[in-house]
């Protein structure tokens, strides 16, 4: 039981030693740290590099999914108008607007000519 207590005593004044030296700055001297140096100076660029990766990725979703949208909406703009020319463009139609508005226009009943143009050589 006095094993237990001593341990647990131990360990307590390891992680106040730990906090102490944290609080302090005493853990920079520590030769196993200023060995690992060049080690954490590589993390903390790797780690700064894979952040600025990060959002440049999210940036390029984010204009992917605005223009995926914006195209959505030219489709629907190009389709709307699309039927509105075709309901437009026939020959009843056409009938009607040319009697609403008067035009003295005549719907021909001869077929259209084709002229053969002969060329000398």
């Amino acid at each position: 039981m006095t094993t237990e207590k001593t341990h647990i005593g131990q360990t307590r004044k390891r992680i106040g030693n730990f906090l102490k030296e944290i609080v302090t700055g005493d853990f920079l001297r520590n030769k196993h740290l200023i060995g690992q140096l060049d080690v954490i100076v590589w993390g903390v660029i790797l780690a700064f590099i894979y952040m600025n990766n990060r959002m440049v990725c999210e940036q390029g979703f984010r204009e992917i999914d605005r223009l995926r949208k914006e195209l959505a909406n030219e489709k629907y703009i190009a389709m709307i108008t699309e039927s509105q020319l075709l309901s437009t463009s026939r020959i009843g139609t056409i009938k009607e607007l040319i009697e609403q508005h008067n035009l003295p226009l005549v719907e021909e009943n001869k077929p259209s000519y084709q002229l053969i143009i002969k060329q000398e050589e």
